[in-house]
């Protein structure tokens, strides 16, 4: 089995110098790659979208065979590639490929605003499409729905609704 000269691996950070470990690789040469996802949380009563980490604490590296190695150790943020047996564990192509795609293909909508049409994926009012009114609390919403010819005010959890 022939062995690629450049091959993805896994980089444990620091706690939370990810973003440090990230800077200082790509400084010194190396690509690394940190999926992201958009997550929707409320604060203060505002629905705001951040963008956090898949893997929290952890980070792809592109390396050749015959990089320095030693030179990640003393990595400021870094602090160890992921091995099994002592030997560093490869990921596949394939694997990178499909994160890759998928953060790329996140789709970034604008935070909800009174008016705005929603979907409702899950619980009692699922598959049915809503008109979004407010926040109500720290994880729920005040929607609109047409129940039984009739339009009602309901509150559901944020999750349970797709913009």
């Amino acid at each position: 089995m022939k062995i690629p000269e450049f091959a993805w691996y896994l980089v444990q950070c620091k706690t939370r110098q990810d973003e440090r470990a990230r800077e200082h690789l790509q400084r010194q040469g190396f690509g690394c790659f940190c999926p992201t996802m958009d997550v929707e949380t409320i604060k203060r009563g505002k629905l705001r979208r951040l963008c956090q980490p898949m893997f929290p604490g952890y980070l792809f590296i592109h390396l050749h065979a015959q990089d320095n190695w030693t030179a990640l150790r003393s990595t400021r943020g870094v602090s160890r590639i992921v091995s099994f047996a002592g030997q560093p564990c490869r990921v596949s192509d394939e694997i990178i490929r499909h994160l890759m795609q998928r953060c790329a293909t996140t789709a970034e909508t604008a935070v909800l605003s009174p008016g705005d049409k929603v979907h409702v994926k899950v619980g009692p009012y699922a598959e049915m499409d809503a008109i979004f009114l407010s926040i109500d609390g720290e994880e729920r919403v005040m929607l609109l729905l047409n129940i039984l010819n009739r339009e009602q005010q309901v509150r559901v959890p944020l999750s349970h609704l797709v913009a």
